[in-house]
């Protein structure tokens, strides 16, 4: 039923405003729909109101028992398409919803995607993830054939909006050369990306750049510092790469551990005792770019 979460890209509606989601990422998209005051709201969108155009096309889209308000899919398509028309992303991802799934229409895989594109390109997330696994995956019943360049395009396009998951998958495709041109200098800027964000499973993947000199120089005070905010499934790397540092020199990289993990609040199980409680005010900020550190 309706998304939470959204995005947004191509489309046969004219002329389309500005991108925009109706909704921000904090409101209760839900609640808000099902305790609207559905009267109000249809006057709200006779007026141009694009949060009320949405609302009343999804209460009649899928009816809407606690408003009284039965499903009429002419009426729901129509104030969906009439938001869509102002730019909203959310109305683009129902109504992607309706080609897809066949609600008031007949499954048409060509609008379904024209219109998961749109709002995608608008900021659903929702709609980003589920176009670009689209193309990974295809789908069969509605005739959509996977598309490595499209996924790719998608992959791109996410890590580019932030999402870390798209990040690190961009950079093992550099890594591989898989679509791409191999290029171990974007795909360490990549995973080092997905770092800084503090993405699940990164950590040991940049370590290992750093260990092995992967689109950066060797430095193994920040492969360990990596590999200990990885562990414990990381432990026995770091060992490996304790073994080949000085002791200042592990001493340094438990310190950088430490200081990474004040500085997000968020804390590795490596962390325990106190060896990981070195005073760590006076050094300055890591980047994980050495050439770059002052």
């Amino acid at each position: 039923m309706i998304r939470v979460f959204v995005v947004a890209i191509l489309m046969v509606l004219s002329p389309l405003a500005q991108a925009e989601r109706v909704f921000d990422e904090s409101e209760k998209v839900v609640e808000i729909f099902q305790s609207q005051n559905f009267d109000a709201n249809v006057a709200k969108a006779e007026e141009g109101d694009v949060r009320s155009q949405y609302l009343v096309g999804a209460a009649y889209l899928y009816g809407l028992e606690v408003q009284e308000v039965e499903v009429d899919h002419e009426k729901g398509l129509h104030w969906l398409k009439a938001a869509a028309r102002q730019g909203a992303a959310e109305a683009f991802d129902e109504l992607a919803i309706a080609y897809r799934d066949g609600i008031g229409v007949k499954k048409d895989a060509s609008k379904y995607e024209a219109y998961l594109a749109e709002s995608a390109e608008r900021g659903m997330s929702s709609a980003r993830l589920e176009i670009m696994n689209l193309y990974r995956y295809g789908d069969p019943e509605l005739g959509v054939e996977k598309n490595e360049e499209k996924y790719l395009r998608w992959v791109m396009n996410n890590a580019e909006a932030g999402y870390t998951s798209s990040m690190i998958t961009l950079s093992l495709r550099y890594r591989e050369g898989r679509g791409v041109e191999k290029d171990l200098d974007k795909d360490f800027e990549w995973i080092t990306r997905a770092v800084v964000l503090d993405a699940p499973f990164s950590h040991r993947d940049a370590a290992e750049h750093f260990k092995n000199g992967w689109g950066t120089e060797q430095d193994l005070v920040r492969a360990y510092m990596l590999y200990d905010l990885a562990s414990p499934g990381s432990s026995n790397d770091r060992d490996e790469v304790a073994e080949r540092m000085t002791e200042e020199e592990v001493a340094e990289a438990i310190a950088r551990s430490w200081q990474w993990q004040l500085e997000r609040n968020s804390f590795a199980p490596s962390s325990n005792g106190n060896r990981y409680r070195p005073d760590v005010s006076d050094l300055e900020p890591l980047s994980l770019t050495p050439e770059s550190d002052q």
